[in-house]
């Protein structure tokens, strides 16, 4: 089910005007701090009103001139960073309190979506003695019990760490392709972003400046004017990488830094990953450069010394190797 959104409103001294659509997947709203990317999922969500604009989800029309449906009757889940359970009830009470709510039954019971969470085991518990992860898998469960035909995410990773925040983006995607739920997840890191999401919006100083496939749209010059120096790079499918189809990732994000690059095959080296392909275009930054390469498995960046640019000889149209550590990314 595609949402379509034309989004205008001003706040203070912010302006937002954004218009996007976003598939029946998992689409990333990705941008810096103070974009707009949480103020569009309220609006989504019909928790803030517009100046201007729609928001259709599928052929139902939720915000028009004139049309505002109440944000309790819009069919829209909504996860915030913080959780937001009801402290005094337990597990079980917050889901059960959910599955009332729903204006619409949930095609599926309480206890499956328990299993499906990892919750048996806390099902009595109250909320304030669970864990940071805990309360975040209890949040996606209140949410999905909720029938909801969309489902936003507002920086859901933020207080999550390490290998809880591997385990809860795993646990998003295999939720959106169990229940074929599509989802809309705000984020400002790549990694996460490249992790979940199938499609990209991408906003900034309250206007989208990029939205398309992942892949493709991570790799223009819009979008990279976004990233940090640290974090240029592009998206590759995470299967590519680690070479298997039980990756619950969408894509691997590979930094430029992560990259080797070699004029010649490289011989008698422990890494998997050593792709032909052509140099596509280089770019000079100030002490290094930023190769393109183009290969099998898609579009690859290295950044290089000066000097190695000039020792491998390497220039647009030459054939290059680029190099990858799985373990590394």
């Amino acid at each position: 089910m595609m949402l379509d959104a034309a989004i205008a409103l001003q706040r203070g001294n912010f302006s937002l005007d954004v218009c996007f659509s976003a598939p029946a997947g998992v689409t990333a709203l990705f941008g810096p701090s103070g974009a707009g990317k949480s103020t569009v999922l309220a609006a989504i969500a019909g928790l803030v009103r517009i100046d201007s604009g729609h928001v259709r989800l599928g052929e139902r029309v939720l915000t028009a001139p004139g049309v505002s449906v109440p944000a309790h009757e819009r069919e829209v889940g909504v996860v915030f960073q913080e959780a937001r359970l009801f402290p005094h009830l337990s597990v079980r009470g917050n889901l059960e309190y959910a599955r009332r709510r729903s204006p619409a039954p949930a095609p599926f019971e309480i206890a499956d979506v328990a299993r499906h969470f990892d919750l048996a085991h806390i099902f009595e518990r109250p909320v304030r003695n669970l864990s940071g992860g805990e309360r975040s898998r209890v949040a996606l469960a209140r949410s999905l019990l909720a029938a909801p035909k969309l489902l936003l995410l507002d920086e859901p990773f933020a207080a999550l760490d390490g290998r809880r925040r591997r385990d809860f983006i795993a646990r998003l995607r295999r939720m959106h392709l169990t229940f074929a739920l599509p989802m809309i997840v705000v984020t400002h890191q790549i990694d996460d972003a490249a992790a979940i999401a199938d499609h990209v919006v991408a906003i900034n100083g309250g206007s989208v400046v990029a939205q398309g496939d992942f892949v493709h749209t991570t790799a223009l010059p819009d979008f990279q004017n976004l990233l940090d120096r640290r974090d240029a790079g592009v998206a590759v499918r995470s299967e590519r990488v680690f070479h298997s189809t039980s990756t619950s990732d969408a894509h691997v994000w590979v930094r430029a830094d992560q990259v080797l690059v070699a004029a010649t095959r490289p011989q008698g080296l422990s890494a998997r990953n050593i792709w032909q392909g052509r140099v596509a275009s280089i770019a000079v930054e100030d002490n290094a450069a930023l190769v393109r390469i183009e290969t099998d498995a898609g579009s690859v960046l290295s950044r290089v010394t000066r000097e190695a640019l000039q020792e491998l000889d390497l220039r647009p149209g030459a054939t290059g190797w680029a190099v990858v550590k799985a373990h590394a990314l």
